[in-house]
């Protein structure tokens, strides 16, 4: 095991993500629930922070990009996004956090640069 210097979320949809994604047009969520989407939430590594608070600072600091990143694995039509702002953010997603990370692989991490679509 080794611990990793990176701590990490977890960004769990609520009602309100999943009520748009049941509006997008051209959308076939017949295999998918809201239940489904949680149990498999997206994980983002930070940068390691020594306490909650300085986590929550890099959430908040970067939350436009993490929005849109999220928007845009469903949607790339902007117009039909919401307004990307704090107060949706947190109020369309959850988030578990933890300061800490360890690896219990054996394997060397391996990375490959995010390349974002582009979008309008």
């Amino acid at each position: 095991m080794y611990e990793v210097n990176r701590s990490v979320f977890l960004l769990v949809p609520l009602d309100p993500f999943w009520i748009w994604l049941q509006n997008l047009p051209n959308i076939d969520l017949d295999e998918l629930s809201l239940e489904v989407l949680q149990q498999d939430a997206n994980a983002y590594l930070t940068s390691a922070c020594e306490n909650i608070d300085d986590l929550w600072v890099e959430i908040e600091e970067r939350y436009q990009d993490i929005f849109a990143a999220e928007l845009a694995d469903w949607c790339e039509d902007e117009n039909l996004w919401p307004a990307i702002n704090l107060e949706i953010f947190k109020s369309w997603f959850g988030i578990k956090i933890s300061t800490v990370v360890t690896d219990l692989a054996q394997e060397e991490l391996a990375r490959e640069a995010f390349v974002p679509i582009t979008l309008n």
